[in-house]
């Protein structure tokens, strides 16, 4: 797994599986020999070749721990610096805080012309969720897996979501049901006619409204 024998292929194999958690097939052999059983049993996998055997509906479990643990700690970070803020100006992690709130208040106002009080937050939310999960770029390739390893017998670990293609694909996809969720819900169905014929509807605009030679 992660002994000093493994050559480069083998390393750069074992840091790009994911802790996966599926079904076998019936009849598929493991890496120790164990045979499973009709009907296919659901485990961890112990190597890329098993968790591609497991197919689609496999999950990747680091990803999802990570993901999930990264916006619980977005969550209490913010409450406990709104809990701290007062009046005046702000120091430290509640100047840090403003600043992000404050950028994507701007961004959002900017980008978003309507009147809705749930987008900024979701806007704040999926920014610095993102930002967190890359964060976990900055910490050693090997540190956690190795420690995990250690003390739990863990051998396959991800630590950065953001790597997962089903995360970004997934978050990708809620970004874009919710955008156009609440575009309908507050431009009315004519959003469907702005989101199709953007730019060319602004195009028969103009030629519809500029003076003729003649005027």
């Amino acid at each position: 797994m992660a002994g000093s024998t493994q050559t480069v292929s083998e390393y750069i194999t074992h840091h790009l599986t994911n802790l996966t958690y599926g079904e076998l097939p019936g009849g598929f052999e493991r890496e120790d020999g164990a045979i499973i059983g009709e009907g296919g049993a659901w485990v961890m996998a112990h190597g890329a070749e098993e968790a591609s055997a497991m197919g689609f509906n496999a999950i990747h479990v680091d990803s999802m721990l990570w993901s999930i643990g990264l916006g619980i700690v977005f969550c209490w970070l913010f409450r406990r610096v709104a809990k701290k803020a007062e009046t005046g100006v702000p120091s430290g992690m509640v100047n840090m805080v403003e600043m992000i709130v404050e950028f994507v208040d701007g961004t959002v106002r900017d980008t978003f012309h309507g009147q809705n009080r749930m987008i900024a937050p979701l806007a704040l939310t999926i920014f610095v969720w993102v930002l967190l999960m890359n964060l976990m770029d900055l910490v050693p390739i090997d540190l956690v897996p190795k420690i995990l390893e250690i003390v739990a017998g863990v051998h396959f670990q991800k630590i950065v979501p953001s790597t997962d293609p089903n995360i970004t694909m997934g978050m990708a996809m809620g970004v874009f049901i919710l955008m156009l969720y609440y575009s309908i819900k507050i431009k009315g169905v004519g959003f469907l006619k702005e989101l199709s014929f953007t730019p060319f509807n602004h195009w028969a605009c103009l030629l519809y409204t500029s003076p003729s030679p003649r005027d």
